[in-house]
């Protein structure tokens, strides 16, 4: 239809390179259980299980679909946060293609000052997003680092790359209230 797309697209080989990193790491964190004490608290065996099934979640496209049409739903109709659409069609589970964004990574602090954006207002709707994503909705972007995070207005955010993602149940929300 003429629109601007961006197109995620996975690497030919990526999955069996993993899978080899992947093994390396669990035999390593058997050995590290085995025989070194003090260890067996850091629990290695469960992290790179737990690694292993994230890592498993960002490969698969179809994943991530699913989590930026969930994060587009939580945020509804909030005019701070955009979401980037997915268009299905165009998609599988190692090519995923999204709207393209116009923006300014949040990182780039000259850029965004040179554009005249007010950097605490744009901080704040940042951290009222994450809150939300945490607090709110108990599903949040996990890697919400500044190259993952535009600036697409004068209190608009944009969050991209949402092949890895949280989830809390209302008790550890509490909790972590």
């Amino acid at each position: 239809t003429g629109e601007e797309v961006a197109v995620k697209v996975q690497r030919p080989d990526i999955q069996r390179v993993i899978e080899v990193d992947v093994e390396i790491m669990m035999n390593l964190a058997r050995l590290a259980e085995a025989h070194l004490k003090g260890l067996e608290i850091l629990q290695p065996v469960s992290m790179v299980e737990e690694f292993s099934r994230v890592i498993d979640n960002e490969l698969n496209f179809h994943v991530e679909a699913r989590n930026i049409e969930r994060f587009a739903e939580n945020f509804g109709q909030d005019e701070t946060v955009q979401v980037p659409r997915v268009f299905h069609e165009f998609s599988t589970k190692r090519i995923l293609t999204i709207e393209y964004i116009h923006g300014i990574p949040a990182s780039d602090h000259e850029k965004l000052l040179a554009e005249g954006y007010d950097l605490p207002t744009l901080a704040l709707t940042g951290a009222n997003a994450l809150v939300r994503q945490i607090f709110e909705h108990g599903f949040f972007h996990a890697d919400p680092h500044p190259g993952n995070i535009f600036v697409v207005g004068p209190a608009r955010v944009c969050f991209l790359d949402f092949g890895m993602m949280g989830k809390l149940d209302r008790t550890l929300q509490e909790t972590l209230a």
